[in-house]
């Protein structure tokens, strides 16, 4: 019976020619030729604008005891202007005279005013700013800077001390300090002192008229 026999050479030509192929059985294998080594692109930098901040949000217009945050205050500026006002919010800055040295003449200072915001890290220009609240001379109230306070007053653009602003100011009627004192501006103890004395002179009137 005659076998076919594979002789070397054939085989041996076979493996070499599957050697250079580089042929597999799933051809996942070299490719013949030479291709270009692939490069990374470079990375693309897109300039996009800032998001819209929300900080606001997270501040109510109103507290639980009824008073009013400055957002709150300003959102309803045109039904609040002229009327009074009763603010919680921290105390960012007290105004100080700057002092003068001796042998210059340096500008007069402002009038006492002091800014609140509805949080410590306010910025200035977002703050309320708080005006004629103490008179000359008169002994300060203790204030701390960073803490909460409830401040009655008025709403306005305008002071009667020439202070003006946009955003809307309060005028200063009173605050409780940190010893517990009720401190109330000058402007106010005039109001209360001339109540207090039309109310004394109806009440001797009326004395009077009893009398008859």
């Amino acid at each position: 019976m005659n076998r076919f026999r594979l002789s070397p050479l054939v085989f041996f030509s076979g493996l070499a020619l599957s050697l250079v192929c580089g042929c597999d059985q799933g051809g996942s294998g070299a490719s013949m030729g030479s291709e270009p080594e692939a490069t990374a692109m470079p990375a693309m930098k897109v300039d996009l604008p800032n998001p819209p901040s929300f900080a606001a949000s997270d501040i109510p217009l109103k507290y639980d005891d009824g008073s009013l945050t400055i957002r709150g205050l300003r959102k309803q500026q045109a039904a609040m202007l002229g009327k009074p006002a009763k603010v919680k919010a921290t105390l960012l800055e007290i105004y100080q005279c700057p002092v003068c040295p001796k042998g210059q003449t340096c500008k007069l200072c402002e009038q006492p005013h002091f800014f609140l915001g509805d949080k410590p890290d306010t910025k200035k220009e977002k703050a309320l700013m708080v005006v004629d609240y103490l008179a000359p001379k008169e002994v300060a109230p203790k204030l701390t800077i960073g803490k909460q306070y409830v401040i009655d007053g008025t709403f306005s653009i305008n002071s009667p001390t020439g202070f003006a602003s946009s955003d809307g100011l309060l005028l200063f009627d009173q605050l409780t300090d940190d010893a517990g004192k009720v401190f109330v501006s000058p402007a106010k103890q005039l109001e209360d002192k001339a109540a207090a004395g039309e109310a004394a002179e109806a009440a001797q009137l009326k004395k009077i008229s009893k009398k008859k």
